[in-house]
């Protein structure tokens, strides 16, 4: 019988089966062409490319990623090398960029016009307009995992393997973004010691502390 367990990404091995995972797990207001595409250039693609060593995947115990953890250790750093060695090489049609006008209407929703911005400009974490949230907590992640290997311990497992290898690299805190309204996922980040960034994202309109749109950021000091 297979056991699984947690190891570092490999990038030739692993791209494929994460991008299923995030197919599979993707919140279901972007689950949608083309949003679902743009999305996995946003919240996983550029990861595998830019950061890979910071990224870990749950191994089926065969050679197969049935969950992942990606991110980096300096937000900052990485959304500037995003811009550099990143944007060039996303596929502008698939990714059009902002501006180009297009004859599909399903690009031009305000949603996906959002989503093609925020590839283009590196724009990924909640805190990048935030200076003094983001030199606190400069680390950010995502997980996934398969349903059928949740709630059985490996997203510690894998947050732990994350959070690990950043305060080594000497990340002082780290953050994330999730659909607020999905509250067992929040459950989970705050017996981890996860808590609401405390500052109003999105000027006042929510009147909630870590709210933006329909987004909440978490935090945690290392």
């Amino acid at each position: 019988m297979s056991i699984p367990y947690v190891r570092p990404f490999n990038f030739d091995t692993d791209h494929s089966a994460g991008l299923h995972v995030f197919f599979t797990t993707i919140d279901a207001s972007v689950s949608h062409e083309p949003a679902l595409t743009i999305g996995s250039y946003l919240w996983y693609k550029a990861y595998g490319h830019l950061t890979p060593s910071t990224c870990f995947v749950l191994d089926n115990g065969s050679g197969r990623a049935v969950g992942y953890i990606i991110g980096t250790p300096d937000t900052a750093a990485f959304a500037k090398r995003w811009r550099e060695k990143f944007t060039p090489v996303v596929d502008p049609k698939l990714v059009p960029p902002p501006g180009t006008q297009t004859d599909d209407q399903a690009m031009e929703t305000e949603l996906v016009k959002g989503l093609r911005e925020e590839v283009h400009a590196g724009r990924c974490s909640m805190l990048q307009s935030h200076a003094q949230l983001l030199s606190t907590y400069p680390a950010h992640l995502h997980i996934n995992i398969l349903p059928q290997f949740t709630g059985q311990g490996w997203g510690v497992k894998l947050i732990s393997a994350f959070l690990s290898k950043i305060k080594e690299l000497g990340a002082c805190g780290v953050h994330l973004g999730m659909v607020a309204t999905n509250d067992g996922a929040r459950r989970f980040y705050e017996r981890l010691g996860f808590e609401s960034c405390g500052k109003v994202l999105d000027g006042g309109v929510s009147g909630e502390a870590g709210r933006d749109g329909g987004a909440v950021c978490l935090v945690k000091k290392l």
